[in-house]
């Protein structure tokens, strides 16, 4: 006859140890790429819409040709045309008037304007315009537009 068994070896003891370790360190290594990867999309949201609003400001400045630069005004509020902002770099995102935005420090954007030809639209009244807008990881996200005279 046989006597019944109780209980579980050694080795099915150090085997079930050794599974449990093993799922552990997944979970711990998922839960420490989550932690890295969940300040990302707040960057990257806030980089689309600084890039957005910068767009938009440009887009409704006048063509090129079509009104005369302000005289010496704060910021960019003197700004006559999209040409104006061809170059615009900025360490630190500011509003048109200059003032620099609350907890956008570590930022930085820059702007071209260049003229381009797209689908009979000579270059001399097409322009594409890209805003690159720098986050504080040092990551860079490009936004791109074409405007053309009506």
């Amino acid at each position: 006859m046989r006597r019944s068994q109780h209980g579980v070896t050694l080795v099915e003891l150090v085997v079930a140890l050794a599974l449990a370790a093993v799922l552990l360190g997944a979970i711990w290594s998922a839960w420490q790429l989550m932690g890295r990867a969940s300040a990302d999309p707040l960057v990257s949201r806030q980089q689309l819409a600084i890039a957005q609003s910068l767009l938009r400001e440009i887009e409704l400045q006048p063509m090129p040709g079509t009104t005369a630069a302000a005289v010496a005004t704060p910021g960019r509020t003197g700004f006559a045309s999209i040409n104006d902002y061809n170059g615009l770099s900025m360490a630190g995102i500011t509003d048109a008037e200059g003032t620099p935005i609350a907890n956008l420090q570590a930022y930085g954007a820059t702007v071209t304007v260049s003229p381009l030809a797209l689908a009979g639209v000579p270059s001399t009244s097409g322009y594409w315009i890209t805003v690159t807008v720098t986050g504080p990881d040092n990551r860079a996200l490009a936004l791109g537009q074409w405007r053309s005279k009506r």
